[in-house]
């Protein structure tokens, strides 16, 4: 599995490369705040168009991170490895940003499909299609540049692996506590499988402890939001179009708000249906893109999730999974009426990340054995080979800026 994680991916995300610079990651540059004793980003200025970096909130003059804090957290955790300074330098070693947001990809992965498969050359298959053959490959790629929004994705993915492991085996409870609270704290949109959990909690009469548990987890972020942006419930997301009203979800977010069921009907043809289209061919790639950047269906680039809806009957009527597959709606509908759509994925959706993991655990068991077997095994080259096209090589992105640099 991981010869195969080297062959198909190495060249795609090159961990040797992975670098985190605290002037370029607001997560980073918050959890530096947070060690001088503030809260706001500093050395952004108080010019709210042009000095702040994208996707930070100005509110109250001063400028604040609206991403979750696990990036923070983490931060002020490893700051006795780190030179903590400001002036462009690298604030986080390699070597951590590799173990932290790499390794537990394919390793957590893997012992979730086998614990789901129970057949280990199955559950390699499925670790491999699901880091190369999703979205979560382009979002492990720019993870490695420090982008901190892909590097909250590619760890919500582990918590969420964790979380759909309790549930689906032996529900202690706890785990699922310690998944969700690293998906939380990196996708908010993932506090709604607190629902499932707390039926499962409820059923057992555990429900003082999950729902201790919950509190631990949503105490931070409502904590942060009332101190940052004067409301538990403002994260702060409708903040970042302060100035930039010319922006297309800047004028979306200002006619309908940041929650609407007005996006509903666009957000489900970029995500379900939006059909890729070929926008470049050359001798190093083609270049697959979706129209305005907005996203390409998951049944295109993921066809195994077939296998949900085809097996709909089998997984409905094992409990667990019904109740996990039914949590996943309302995260589903929470993406489907914001007013963005990930913008800037030609070729993929990366929100779909938030239910797609859980999917793949629910659909595991029944992945093998007669044509089903050959039917994921199809559709895991189609994947891989789809992204593999669609992605290029980090040499070839680096080429590229060089030129544009001369």
């Amino acid at each position: 599995m991981l010869v195969a994680i080297q062959l198909v991916m190495g060249p795609k995300i090159r961990l040797s490369q992975w670098n985190v610079r605290a002037d370029e990651n607001a997560g980073v540059l918050e959890g530096v705040a947070w060690l001088d004793g503030r809260l706001d980003l500093p050395n952004q200025g108080a010019d709210p168009s042009h000095t702040r970096m994208h996707d930070t909130a100005y509110y109250d003059g001063k400028v604040f991170n609206v991403f979750p804090p696990l990036v923070g957290f983490l931060t002020v955790i490893l700051s006795p490895l780190h030179r903590l300074m400001l002036d462009g330098v690298d604030v986080w070693l390699q070597t951590p940003m590799v173990l932290l947001f790499f390794w537990p990809v394919p390793i957590v992965g893997f012992v979730v499909f086998l614990k789901q498969t129970g057949d280990p050359a199955w559950a390699a298959l499925l670790t491999v299609g699901w880091m190369g053959g999703t979205a979560l490959l382009p979002e492990l790629a720019d993870a490695g540049s420090g982008q901190l929004a892909q590097m909250n994705h590619v760890a919500s993915q582990v918590g969420l692996l964790i979380f759909a492991a309790d549930l689906l085996g032996k529900q202690r409870i706890w785990p699922a506590l310690l998944g969700l609270a690293i998906s939380v704290w990196t996708r908010q949109m993932t506090c709604l499988y607190a629902l499932p959990l707390l039926i499962v909690a409820a059923k057992q009469r555990r429900i003082a402890l999950c729902l201790i548990g919950l509190t631990v987890i949503a105490a931070p972020l409502l904590t942060l939001n009332q101190l940052k942006f004067g409301s538990p419930l403002d994260f702060g997301y409708r903040h970042i179009y302060v100035n930039r009203d010319s922006e297309e979800l800047a004028e979306r977010c200002k006619a309908h708000g940041v929650f609407s069921p007005h996006f509903l009907p666009d957000n489900f043809y970029y995500m379900h249906l939006a059909p890729p289209r070929i926008d470049e061919v050359s001798t190093t790639r083609v270049h697959i893109v979706a129209p305005h950047q907005h996203g390409v269906s998951i049944w295109l680039t993921t066809p195994l999730l077939l296998l949900f809806l085809i097996d709909v009957r089998k997984w409905y009527r094992d409990a667990p999974r019904r109740l996990l597959a039914l949590g996943t709606l309302p995260v589903m509908a929470g993406l489907l009426c914001y007013h963005g759509t990930g913008f800037i994925q030609p070729g993929w959706n990366r929100f779909a990340l938030d239910f797609l993991p859980i999917w793949l655990a629910i659909i595991a068991p029944y992945a093998r054995g007669g044509w089903r077997g050959w039917f994921a095994i199809g559709c895991t080259a189609w994947s891989l080979l789809y992204f593999q096209t669609v992605m290029p090589n980090i040499a070839i992105i680096a080429e590229r800026v060089s030129c544009v640099s001369r």
